[in-house]
């Protein structure tokens, strides 16, 4: 058999410079105990011996093509979209493949063969794919759509070991986005999906990032000195200090009709999130173009009722904060508004979080003059 992977990888080397870069960045493994063919994870490409020996080199090279273009896309190594199992994971990346590469000798999945929309990303698939798995047997078939339901729960059997392995590895992503940097030739993934893998390896501004060091940004600014305490290397010589942990963070959340009901949905995600990053307590309000609801939240929020859902300003929300004393503010927002005037003497830290990649590039440049901003990244 490896024998055989190695005939490939020889054709790569001058026919598929792409492919044979992404399989460089990998150590191949037997591994006799595993359901699936092949699967990668923490840096090595298992394969199954006695599955793959009843592939013809046509079907083994196709299997081999798939999980390459697995390990461009760092599906194995990228942060797991949250909540979502192994199953869907592997259910999503697949149909990311499916959908972008469609010369395939051997059957992927696509979106439209599980009635989802093409062109999304594989975090989208993968929320979608495990919302399907932990609804009820039969109701899809209620809401016309049990033919989708029954595919999805069969795909997640036949692909319960492909994501097993993967995990969070920074290391890895760095060393691949290097390999693609380098990419000369790109071979049968020339075109569209190129500029893709290319565009993958930019810095994107995820807001699980900018959150986590939001809540580090006011925190700081909180630091006050005292002489009570002593400094930890001049002692009372000089002022130690202190700082209060009374911070106070309103989430303001967009709810005008330019917003969709999923949407929305991740947009209570991220006010759910700032337990994990620490935060006690939040106020959540919701604004269109005046305020709508004000709560303050101290457990995860699991029903959600959106009220307004009419235009846009965020100078209310930002008044709000300024005369309510706020230390920090999220804005979570599509971003078609006019750009706030801030209020004398405003000193709340802002983040905005963007509803896409297309929203921050449409509005970053005003936004930045406010404060950090960053993108949801799910669409």
């Amino acid at each position: 058999m490896k024998e055989r992977i190695s005939g490939i990888l020889e054709r790569w080397f001058l026919q598929e410079p792409a492919l044979f870069s992404a399989i460089c960045t990998h150590d191949f493994v037997e591994n006799p105990n595993m359901n699936c063919p092949m699967r990668i994870g923490k840096r090595n490409i298992e394969f199954n011996p006695e599955l793959c020996s009843i592939m013809n080199d046509g079907k083994l090279e196709a299997t081999m093509m798939i999980e390459a273009i697995r390990i461009l896309l760092k599906h194995p190594y990228d942060r797991k979209p949250e909540g979502c199992c192994d199953m869907a994971l592997a259910i999503g990346s697949n149909l990311t493949i499916g959908d972008n590469y469609r010369k395939s000798k051997v059957h992927i999945d696509r979106p439209e063969n599980l009635n989802l929309e093409c062109g999304r990303t594989y975090e989208w698939y993968s929320i979608q794919i495990q919302q399907r798995l932990l609804k009820p047997k039969g109701k899809d078939k209620k809401e016309g759509n049990g033919d989708s339901e029954e595919k999805t729960k069969a795909l997640a059997e036949q692909n319960k070991d492909v994501a097993k392995l993967w995990e969070e590895d920074e290391m890895m992503l760095t060393l691949i986005n290097n390999q693609i940097t380098s990419i000369k030739e790109w071979g049968s993934l020339a075109g569209a999906f190129a500029e893709k893998l290319i565009a993958s390896t930019k810095g994107r501004i995820n807001w699980k990032d900018a959150f986590s060091g939001f809540r580090a940004s006011i925190l700081s600014s909180k630091r006050k000195l005292t002489r009570m305490r002593p400094n930890r290397r001049t002692g009372f010589q000089n002022m130690g200090s202190i700082r209060r942990f009374d911070t106070s963070v309103l989430i303001a959340i967009d709810v005008s009709g330019s917003i969709s009901s999923e949407t929305l949905r991740y947009f209570y995600g991220v006010v759910n999130s700032a337990f994990r990053y620490g935060f006690e307590a939040v106020d959540v309000i919701q604004f269109d173009c005046g305020i709508r609801v004000v709560q303050s939240i101290k457990k995860k929020m699991q029903d959600v009722t959106a009220i307004g859902r009419g235009g846009t300003s965020f100078d209310e929300p930002i008044q709000y904060a300024h005369e309510n004393g706020y230390d920090g503010m999220v804005i979570l927002t599509d971003g078609w508004a006019p750009e706030p005037i801030l209020p004398d003497g405003f000193n709340t830290k802002l983040l905005w979080v963007c509803e896409d990649k297309q929203c921050y590039d449409d509005h970053y440049q005003w936004m930045e003059k406010s404060g950090r901003v960053c993108v949801m990244d799910i669409n």
